[in-house]
């Protein structure tokens, strides 16, 4: 039996060309609708802190197609049954610990490990005004990644001056 190492070899730097090639942007359809799944991965942060670690990691693995729907998301302010996220992390790099107050904030940490990037401080401790500054940063970041589903990446997001008598918590706006 061969191995197989040599298409490993050819197939790596055909991967590196491609994504060079679409400019860091995301190809324009996902394989499925992640909305549905999205959604009830985010309404599971707030039950109990077993679901909340379980539907983290899972947001985490559904990668860069889920960016638009997480996107979308942010802005919840429900308050996280539990200040502490951690992300076990692949060989070679410690594991990473979180403190979100917030689903918004939870959901930072999220977008932190699909992309590799921070748009905002990742702490629970946001002023109102931070908080829609990095929701505004993460939307105009997933419409110039993923212009086919912008609309998808600005779709729940909504910013309240009041709610639930906490002045600025931001909400999310739902068309269902």
């Amino acid at each position: 039996m061969k191995r197989p190492g040599w298409i490993v070899t050819l197939l790596v730097p055909l991967a590196a060309f491609v994504a060079a090639a679409h400019g860091g942007t995301v190809p324009a359809q996902a394989p499925r609708d992640l909305g549905p799944v999205v959604a009830r991965l985010v309404d599971a942060t707030t039950t109990d802190a077993e679901s909340q670690a379980l539907a983290f990691r899972a947001l985490i693995g559904l990668g860069r197609p889920a960016v638009p729907y997480v996107v979308s998301h942010l802005g919840d302010g429900r308050r996280l049954p539990e200040r502490s996220i951690w992300i076990r992390a692949p060989t070679g790099r410690a594991d990473t610990q979180y403190h979100p107050w917030f689903v918004h904030d939870g959901l930072l940490a999220v977008l932190k490990e699909i992309t590799g990037y921070s748009r905002a401080p990742l702490t629970g401790h946001l002023l109102p005004s931070q908080r829609e500054r990095s929701v505004r940063k993460w939307v105009r970041y997933c419409e110039e990644r993923y212009p086919a589903q912008a609309k998808v990446c600005s779709s729940g997001v909504a910013v309240a001056p009041t709610h639930a008598g906490v002045r600025g918590e931001t909400i999310v706006r739902r068309e269902d």
